[in-house]
C-alpha cells in the first residue's frame, strides 16, 4: 500500500517537474512582473493530450522550489519494512 503511495507521489512530481524543467534562471522577485506565463503540461493518462497552464513567474518559481522539495523529500524517504 505504501509503495503505492510512493509510486504516486513520484509520478506527481515526475509530470509537475517536467511542465517546469525548462526554465530560465530565476531573477530577483523584485523584478518580478504579474504577466501570466502559459505553458503547455501534458495530460495525465494521454499521450496526445496537453493542457494549458497559466501563472505569474513569481509562482511559477513557486511551483518549481516547491516540487523541489517534494523530490528532495522522496528521494530521502526511506522504505517501511526494508523491501
Amino acid at each position: 500500500m505504501i509503495g503505492k503511495i510512493l509510486y504516486g507521489a513520484c509520478a506527481i512530481a515526475l509530470v509537475t517537474t517536467t511542465a517546469v524543467i525548462a526554465q530560465p534562471s530565476e531573477t530577483p522577485s523584485k523584478n518580478r512582473s504579474n504577466k501570466q506565463i502559459c505553458r503547455a503540461a501534458p495530460d495525465t493518462g494521454s499521450r496526445l493530450g496537453r493542457s494549458r497552464i497559466c501563472h505569474t513567474e513569481e509562482e511559477w518559481a513557486e511551483l518549481r522550489r516547491e516540487t523541489q522539495q517534494n523530490i528532495d523529500r522522496i528521494q530521502s524517504a526511506r522504505p517501511m519494512n526494508g523491501n
